[in-house]
């Protein structure tokens, strides 16, 4: 079976491509083979004799220029050489961003409420690719934060070994996914007729808090006492004056927010059907923190 793998050069999207060849997929590389998705004769051109698409492209910078157009037009575009192409099945990687900051537990029913721009063009583009689903077979999937090897992860960690204190009390649920069980759900679901036409969040079972997060990255680079926390208000107020001084990528107002957040999700209609996380997300924190260590100490 042949299947076309879009942001291939990306975090997902490498992991996504090595374990499809281990299985013996035949896998399309965009865009390694010239594929911009926002140039649609390109996507048509790249994607000719792919079964399955899995589109992994997306633009998580708030405030990248290009933000909504690659996120929307770019999955428009997708969809169209789908269609051109008569492929079989597109698996979209949406985010869990977009139940935005409500409360309790999600489910797939639970009501969209996107707050950022990423967030709301990840829903915009949903909505594009749900709207397809009477030409070619469409399964959606919302993943929960990813734990792997990114620079909003490197950047996390220098954060905490610089001892920066935790914004908030840490106690809000903060349910995540390790990267090789994304991978394996998006396995799952290819041409797996109970996923067709389907939603689903991605997340691991056990629900850690924020601070458990911030505690396992703490042990494993070694650093004693407690972890020092500051007042949310505080915080915003610095991450507003990083706006200006930029001494922290990661400190930005919509970055605060969504730390603040209850991320809490059901992961039960994906267990109905046969898939659940393998991972601890704690244990792939500790080995992703081991692995930065390790290059920067060869560096």
């Amino acid at each position: 079976m042949k299947v076309a793998v879009t942001g291939s050069n990306g975090m997902v999207g490498k992991a996504l491509v090595r374990e499809l060849k281990a299985k013996k997929y035949e896998v399309i590389e965009c865009p390694k083979n010239k594929c911009n998705v926002l140039n649609p004769d390109q996507v048509k051109q790249a994607i000719k004799g792919a079964e399955i698409v899995i589109h992994c492209v997306a633009i998580l910078e708030e405030g990248a220029k290009e933000l909504y157009e690659v996120n929307v037009k770019g999955t428009e575009n997708v969809l169209e050489a789908c269609a051109t192409n008569q492929v079989q099945q597109l698996i979209y990687l949406s985010s869990i961003g977009v139940y935005g900051s409500a409360k309790g537990i999600k489910t797939e029913e639970s009501p969209l409420a996107p707050g950022t721009e990423y967030e709301k063009s990840k829903l915009d583009a949903e909505k594009k690719v749900l709207s397809y689903q009477e030409i070619f077979h469409v399964t959606v999937l919302r993943p929960a934060l990813i734990v792997g090897e990114n620079k909003y992860w490197r950047e996390i960690t220098r954060t905490v070994k610089k001892n920066f204190p935790l914004i908030g009390s840490g106690q809000n649920n903060w349910q995540m996914l390790c990267l090789s069980d994304m991978v394996d759900a998006i396995i799952f679901c290819i041409n797996n007729e109970d996923t067709l036409g389907e939603t689903f969040i991605v997340a691991e079972k056990n629900t850690p808090k924020l601070i458990d997060a911030v505690n396992i990255i703490r042990k494993t680079l070694d650093m004693k006492g407690p972890t020092k926390k500051i007042p949310l208000l505080l915080g915003k107020i610095i991450t507003i004056l990083n706006l200006v001084l930029n001494f922290n990528p990661i400190l930005k107002p919509a970055y605060l927010e969504r730390m603040q957040r209850d991320r809490f999700y059901s992961t039960k209609k994906l267990e109905k059907i046969g898939w659940t996380a393998k991972k601890n997300s704690l244990d792939c924190i500790e080995e992703l923190v081991k692995k930065f260590n390790a290059k920067e100490k060869s560096n």
